[in-house]
């Protein structure tokens, strides 16, 4: 399973137990004539998919640069945004529809 979220964050799995949020991250060059490049690395481990959606929500919201109460909820309102539709996207994933339908409360919850 890949469910890319935006350019910064997708969801994986372990093929077991786990659905991990990967974050994309800038390797910098330390040699002359070699680029640089970007590779995805685990960010954190969840057993369900709602909790790994509600933690990526807390990763934005604690690394978010906003200087006002509306920059971050609008920040929050578009990963959250981001979320629901790149997992109603996923055919992989049957629970898309529980997601958008039961965990609205949870995630508008989470944004205030």
């Amino acid at each position: 399973m890949e469910i890319y979220i935006n350019e910064n964050f997708r969801l994986t799995n372990d093929g077991s137990h786990n659905i991990i949020i990967e974050e994309r991250k800038l390797i910098k060059s330390t040699k002359d004539g070699v680029a640089d490049r970007y590779e995805w690395k685990d960010a954190r481990y969840h057993g369900k998919l709602e909790t790994a959606c509600i933690a990526l929500i807390d990763i934005v919201a604690i690394r978010s640069e906003a200087e006002s109460i509306q920059e971050l909820v609008d920040e929050l309102r578009q990963i959250k945004s981001d979320i629901v539709q790149a997992v109603m996207n996923t055919k992989e994933c049957e629970c898309a529809w529980e997601l958008s339908e039961t965990s609205t409360h949870t995630l508008d919850t989470k944004m205030m």
